[in-house]
Order: C-alpha cells, then sequence, then structure tokens
C-alpha cells in the first residue's frame, strides 16, 4: 500500500529554487480513489475497514516541493495532464482540518499542478487515482505577522518579569538579618506583603515549606498521585502527538492496536479520572470540616463566594497560557508540519478564548478548541459546582447525608448510562488511530463521551462520598485496615482494575449494534469503578494498609512537584508541541524514541510550571489572601486560604497544615 506519509525535503526545496521562482512547500491531503477493478484498492479498502485498530489508508498525507513537481511534469503533453487530473468526488470520512488562511490562494496557484504530480507518481507507482487538496502552503519568502495582541502579550510578560525582578529585590532589601528566615515568615503590613508578593525567594520557600502537623501528614500521600497522574497524562500526549506526527512506520502503530497489553495505554484516559475524584475528596473534607468544626451555617452566599474565589485563584495564570497559545506558539514554527496544527490553534484562541475563560469549552466549541488539554478544567469546575451544591445540601441534613451524597452518585451514573444508550454510543472511548490523527476533534466519542461534565461527575461524586465515609469511619474510632477482608479485597482491587481495562479490548475487535442496555450500563460501571477503586485505595492507604510505601508516597518531593501540577498540566501542551511537532518530514516511531520524548515534556513542563508558578500562581494567591484576610467572617477567610492553596479541589482542617494539603488536581 501507498505509505501514510511522503515528504519532500523541506530545506532543500525553500533553498534550492531557482532564481525568478516563489520556493514553495504545500502539505496536501490526498484520498485514493476507489476502484474496485484494482487488487491493491480492495486490500486497503479492507484493511482500513477496521478503523478502531487501523489508520485509514485511503487518506494519504503529502509533502510536496512545487519545484519538485514542475520539474516531474514538465515533460507530460496536455493530454496526459488532463487525463491525469481527478475531481472531488464524494467522500464520506474526515480528510482535512479545513481551511487555513492561505488555503484558497494556495489551490488557485498549485492546486491543478499538485493535482496532476501526485496522481501521476501514484499512477506510476500504484495504478491509482486520487483527490488532492492543498491544506497550506509554506514560501520562503513568508515573514513573521506581529499584530496587536502579539505585541500585548510581550507588554504583559515584561511587566510580570519586572514585577517578580522589583518585589525579589525590595524582599531582598528588607532582609536586615539577612536570614533565610525571613522568607519563611509572614510579614508585618499588608504593605510590605503586597510588595513581597511577586518575590522569588519567598515563593520558593512557599512552595518547598512541608507542613508537620498530623492532619497534614494524614493526606500527604495525595501528592505522590497527583505527580504520578501528571506524567501519566503526559505520557498519554507523547502517545497522541506521536500518532498525529508523520510516521515511516505506521504499520508498527497498527500492530500495537492488535496487542490487548496495549489497552493499558488507550485505555489509560481513565488515568484523569483520579484528578477528578482527587479533588471531589478534598473539595468535601472542606466544607464539612467548615460546618463540623468553624460551625458555619452555608447557605447561597457562601456558594456564590465560593465559586467566584476559585475563579479568581485559577483563571490568571489559564489567561495568560490562552493568550501565549492565541500569539507567540505560532511563531515558534520550524518544519513544515507546524503551522498545520497552530494556525488553527491560533485562530480558535483568538475567537473562543471566551469559552476557555467561563469554563464552558468543554461543551461550546469543543471542536474548534483552544488549549486543547483545558477540557479537564472546564469539565472539573463544572463538576465542582455540582458537588459543592450537593454538599450544600447534604450537611443541611446532616442524619441522611451519606445517602443523599449517594443518591447523586447513582443519579450521575443514570445519566451517563441515558446518554450512552440514546444516543448509540460504545461502551467505552475508544481512541482510534484514525481519530488521533485529527487530534479527536473530529472524533463524536471523544466530545459526547469523554469531556463532557456528565461523563466525568461521577468519579468526582465518588471523591466527596469516600469523604463521607472516612469522616464518619473516624468519628467512630473505626480502622477498616483491621478487617482482613478489607485488606484481601484491597490488595484484589488492583488487578480488578487492571482486568477493566483490558476488557476494553472487545470494542476494538468487534462491532455491537446499538443502542443496547448492556452497554448503556458497561459504560457507567467501568467509567466510575475507578474513581470506587481509588476510594478503596484511599482508605486503606490513610489507614496504614502499606506504612513502607505510604513513606515513600510522602516524600517531600512529591509535596513540591504536587504543588505545581496545576501550572505543569497548563504548560506541558505547548512544551511538548514545540519537542514532537517542529519536525521536517515522518519520524520513525520507537518505544525508545516515546520514552525519550517523554522523560524530557516531563522535565520541561515542570520547569516551565516552575516559571509559571513565580510570575503568576503563587503571586496571585497570596494577593487574594490579602485582599479577603480583613472580613470579619472567618469562614470566609478560611475559604480565601483554602483556594489559594488548592485551585478546584478543598480540604477537611482548618488548620494551616490541612491547608497547604490541598493543591490544584
Amino acid at each position: 500500500m501507498p505509505r501514510l506519509s511522503e515528504f519532500d525535503d523541506y530545506d532543500e526545496c525553500l533553498q534550492g529554487a531557482p532564481d525568478g521562482n516563489v520556493a514553495s512547500y504545500c502539505l496536501v491531503r490526498v484520498v485514493l480513489k476507489p476502484d474496485n477493478s484494482s487488487e491493491l484498492w480492495k486490500q486497503i479498502d479492507t484493511f482500513s475497514r477496521d478503523r478502531n485498530r487501523h489508520y485509514n489508508h485511503a487518506l494519504l498525507d503529502r509533502g510536496l516541493c512545487v519545484e519538485g513537481c514542475r520539474n516531474l511534469i514538465r515533460n507530460l503533453p496536455n493530454s496526459t495532464r488532463q487525463q491525469l487530473r481527478v475531481e472531488k468526488f464524494p467522500i464520506d470520512f474526515p480528510y482535512s482540518f479545513g481551511d487555513f488562511k492561505t488555503s484558497t490562494r494556495d489551490r488557485e496557484r498549485y492546486g491543478n499542478l499538485v493535482d496532476i504530480c501526485l496522481n501521476y507518481q501514484l499512477n506510476q507507482s500504484y495504478q491509482l487515482r486520487a483527490y488532492t487538496e492543498i491544506e497550506l502552503c509554506e514560501k520562503k519568502s513568508d515573514s513573521m505577522d506581529v499584530d496587536l495582541l502579539d505585541w500585548s502579550f510581550l507588554l504583559i510578560f515584561a511587566l510580570l518579569i519586572a514585577l517578580t525582578l522589583i518585589s525579589t529585590l525590595f524582599d531582598k532589601s528588607i532582609n536586615y538579618k539577612m536570614s533565610t528566615a525571613h522568607y519563611k515568615q509572614p510579614l508585618d503590613s499588608k504593605k510590605k506583603t503586597a510588595l513581597a508578593s511577586f518575590s522569588i525567594l519567598r515563593n520558593w520557600y512557599r512552595l518547598a515549606a512541608r507542613s508537620h502537623s498530623s492532619k497534614s501528614k494524614e493526606l500527604r500521600f495525595l501528592n505522590f498521585f497527583r505527580v504520578i497522574t501528571m506524567i501519566l497524562v503526559i505520557l498519554g500526549h507523547a502517545a497522541l502527538l506521536t500518532i498525529i506526527s508523520p510516521s515511516s512506520n505506521s504499520i508498527t502503530l497498527e500492530l500495537l492496536y492488535h496487542d490487548i497489553g496495549s489497552m493499558i495505554l488507550t485505555s489509560g484516559t481513565q488515568i484523569t479520572q483520579t484528578f477528578m475524584f482527587i479533588s471531589g475528596l478534598l473539595m468535601a473534607l472542606f466544607i464539612v470540616d467548615m460546618v463540623d468544626v468553624k460551625k458555619v451555617k452555608l447557605g447561597v452566599v457562601h456558594w456564590i463566594k465560593f465559586i467566584l474565589l476559585r475563579y479568581l485563584r485559577l483563571t490568571p495564570v489559564y489567561a495568560f497560557v490562552v493568550l501565549l497559545h492565541a500569539t507567540w506558539l505560532i511563531k515558534l514554527r520550524d518544519g513544515p508540519i507546524w503551522l498545520r496544527h497552530h494556525e488553527k490553534e491560533m485562530s480558535n484562541c483568538r475567537e473562543n478564548w471566551w469559552t476557555n475563560l467561563l469554563y464552558v469549552n468543554n461543551h461550546i466549541e469543543s471542536n474548534h478548541p483552544c488549549v486543547q488539554q483545558a477540557w479537564y478544567l472546564g469539565a472539573e469546575f463544572q463538576c465542582f459546582v455540582i458537588g459543592l451544591t450537593v454538599l450544600l445540601i447534604a450537611v443541611r441534613i446532616r442524619r441522611f447525608m451519606i445517602s443523599i451524597v449517594s443518591i447523586a452518585t447513582l443519579a450521575c451514573l443514570i445519566g451517563q448510562g441515558t446518554v450512552i444508550y440514546f444516543e448509540k454510543l460504545e461502551g467505552t472511548f475508544p481512541i482510534t488511530l484514525e481519530s488521533q490523527r485529527f487530534v479527536l476533534q473530529k472524533d463524536r466519542l471523544y466530545l459526547m463521551a469523554y469531556i463532557p461534565f456528565y461523563i466525568n461527575v461521577g468519579n468526582y461524586m465518588c471523591g466527596v462520598l469516600t469523604a463521607l465515609i472516612f469522616l464518619h469511619q473516624t468519628e467512630n474510632n473505626y480502622n477498616p485496615v483491621k478487617s482482613k477482608w478489607f485488606r484481601i479485597s484491597w490488595y484484589l482491587s488492583f488487578p480488578v482494575i487492571v482486568t477493566s481495562l483490558l476488557v476494553h479490548y472487545i470494542f476494538y475487535v468487534y462491532e455491537f449494534s446499538k443502542p443496547a442496555l448492556w452497554i448503556a450500563i458497561y459504560f457507567p460501571v467501568t467509567k466510575n469503578l475507578w474513581g470506587v477503586w481509588m476510594g478503596f485505595v484511599f482508605l486503606g492507604l490513610v489507614n496504614n494498609i502499606m506504612p513502607v510505601t505510604r513513606r515513600i508516597m510522602n516524600h517531600p518531593v512529591f509535596e513540591v512537584l504536587g504543588r505545581l501540577s496545576y501550572s505543569t498540566y497548563l504548560a506541558h501542551a505547548f512544551v511538548m508541541r514545540l519537542i514532537f511537532l517542529n519536525t521536517r518530514g515522518p519520524a520513525h516511531f520507537s518505544e525508545f524514541t516515546m520514552i525519550s520524548h517523554t522523560c524530557a515534556s516531563v522535565l520541561l513542563s515542570c520547569f516551565m510550571g516552575l516559571f509559571l508558578s513565580f510570575i503568576l500562581e503563587l503571586p496571585v494567591s497570596c494577593l487574594l489572601k490579602l485582599a479577603f484576610e480583613g472580613t470579619k467572617n472567618d469562614h470566609l477567610k478560611l475559604g480565601i486560604v483554602y483556594w489559594r492553596v488548592s485551585g478546584p479541589s478543598g480540604t477537611a482542617r482548618s488548620s494551616p497544615g490541612w491547608m497547604r494539603m490541598a493543591r490544584w488536581h
């Protein structure tokens, strides 16, 4: 079969055009025309029908040097050229990202030439014909356009750097004793605190501070899960970027999908549910603590304040990253692949930025995303509002609190099953090679069965329910680890959760008729089994079922990296695009290459996350606390401290130690 991706030499093309010619390099989508008289076409068609495990080999990706095309067909007679032309025919699958800024002009200028050139090559090598469509062309004479929004980003960036330097110098100037203890202690006035809020020295110690309160130690191991989850998310996105990048050995990726063990990776999208679970868990612990310890009667006013404070806590860093993607990301290009993926990103961010900042980007314009990984922020924000609403109702009827949350959790599962049944969706979210080719943006299952809040709220509510069970056990001095059956079940839960991921393989191999009641039940059960398992793991670890393992999880490095998880999550897509998509042509896929790229991505994402924390995240949290610390309502002060350190999640104790425990998930 024709290779999925073939690219002419990019540098040679743009540097080697004769005088008087404009050096142009075009990215072209090639759709093979069905020909039932061709045995090769029948093979391509049969192989591509396995859409869950194979690429669509009727869709080819070509990087073409225009000057090379001119030389190739220069001596062809006009009659032959006309015979090689193929008009557009009905195409029943996605084949292009859509029109780019210069698409119309490029097609008018080079469309016929490219069509004849590629069909000549296909006919000579495979006796096949195809419809060709230019996506975009890059020219040697292209210049970098810098507009007002680009300059605005540079101005904001320079202002933040200046504030950080000035604040650091100020903080150092008032350190009269020249002691590091100065940076670890609160300053004696609001004015000094505000002026030192951007100080790198002070914020470093804030970041590295380790609480030694007993309540903080109880949940310190959760930082380990945050860090491991973040690494696995980056690994999953490394696999995605490997697949969307042109590959010289695509068959290797297709063979992986014939191995049931690969379901650990493809079903690994469940790992993001760990963040959902932890967020719900800590939010519930915090709210119940306010009611029990602070004796606060929470109502609608507090509901509004908590949501507002959380919004103010999360949005500045998020907005900065959105602005970066809308401006300078596209200008970092190096190679032909870059523009294809980043011109759309830039236009999406300039048009749909408001969906991000209102945290509705997982439902509105979700097929035209800006900062695509931020679907999670939208979904989690919505789950937070739902979870907070349910919990504020439940704490008013304390006797039935666990029952109310259990019913709400069950309702979430029923809602998921209803959507799966009536929309005739699969029993899992299969991440196919072909859908990843378009970064999942054209995948109906991704848009309806992965990123919506109603698909994720079940595991969030599992976290809330686990928190209430934990508090109930603590109140009654009950330690489940003392039960032999709990310990046996706890250890057995690990192979059970792995098996639940492997079972998804049936949806890659077989097509089931839909709608089907069993699929509508299977989806919510397996989707939320992760939250149930996490609850089980939490109750075991918090009661010290594996003391040595827990001591490892409590290592200070996980606490620091856990606090960086929010900024790292926002930064990692930017870093990974630079690593994976700055390429000249098809790359050879290997496990070693992907692992090495993943390690580089983790390291550089953490560094960028640290940078974002220093210039925005930590200063904003400090200023928010300062702005509201004068309030007369002690519970509101507590809420500010909580959101300053936790972001979307919460904590269960009022002590500073527990507050530092809760970070973004």
